[in-house]
């Protein structure tokens, strides 16, 4: 229980705006970056003079959210570059589409944070991790804390993929997919880790006032007393892609708010993650 409690009330943030060092000369990717939690993160890295490529689905989205974050952002302090990168996840071919326009724009990226609600990596160049020190190359995956509450046994069920097999709750769905991203962090830092120095978490950003309760109106009436400005959610999510406390030997970790290790991981989502031989 206190694994779960800790979540919702969160100790202060171990970065923030205040302390967090220069980005200058680092390349980075926010998946969802137009509004929200990604929104707050690009306004974050972008004032710290990062250049940063905000990924959305549209081209106007993205316009709208670099207006916005440039106009929020006009002081004299030094700021990087906001780059556009249209990706619509919905259809895998375009990913390879947004993975090739950034390509022929950059040759490294430090870290990609996968924001957004359903994200893939977009193949990229190892260049930058071969030639940086262990660790310094990360990606970010995005889960919740419905894992720990509502996640189904193991975090999620093989038989359910199967065609027939389909589970109709949405709220089980939704906890499943982000038990996923687990998985799939943590599959990716068992291939990547040791061989190429890619660190790979996943991470709660918390309970945050963002667009996805909209769908959910009684929910967000009786959770809204719990939640908080979305940019806690980019102290998260900066905490994961930037602090020195997060080491290569953390890879498939669970991060949790405002910046640090889940205490007490469910034992059967772990369980899982260790797959079979």
């Amino acid at each position: 229980m206190g694994a779960k409690w800790t979540q919702f009330f969160p100790p202060k943030p171990a970065l923030t705006k205040e302390n967090f060092p220069s980005q200058a000369g680092k390349v980075l990717i926010v998946t969802g970056g137009n509004t929200g939690i990604g929104f707050e993160l690009v306004k974050i890295l972008y004032s710290k003079g990062g250049t940063v490529y905000t990924a959305a689905r549209s081209v106007e989205s993205i316009s709208n959210a670099i207006t916005s974050i440039k106009s929020e952002c006009q002081t004299s302090e030094p700021k990087g570059k906001l780059k556009s990168l249209v990706v619509n996840l919905s259809d895998l071919n375009l990913v390879s589409v947004a993975a090739a326009s950034f390509l022929g724009q950059e040759t490294r990226l430090d870290v990609l944070f996968n924001n957004a609600g359903i994200a893939q990596v977009p193949a990229g160049s190892l260049s930058t991790a071969r030639n940086l020190p262990k660790g310094w190359v990360r990606i970010v995956w995005t889960s919740s804390s419905i894992v720990d509450i509502a996640g189904p046994p193991g975090g999620v069920s093989l038989d359910e993929l199967i065609p027939g097999n389909y589970n109709e709750d949405k709220a089980h769905n939704y906890s499943a997919s982000k038990a996923g991203n687990r998985m799939l962090a943590s599959e990716f830092s068992k291939r990547h880790c040791e061989s190429e120095g890619i660190i790979s978490i996943t991470q709660n950003p918390g309970n945050l006032k963002t667009k996805s309760w909209d769908t959910v109106p009684l929910l967000k009436f009786i959770f809204g007393p719990l939640l908080h400005d979305a940019r806690f959610g980019a102290y998260t999510e900066i905490w994961c892609g930037m602090s020195e406390e997060v080491k290569v030997e953390d890879g498939g970790r669970f991060a949790i708010p405002w910046g640090r290790w889940h205490p007490d991981p469910r034992k059967d989502v772990l369980e899982s993650l260790k797959g079979k031989d």
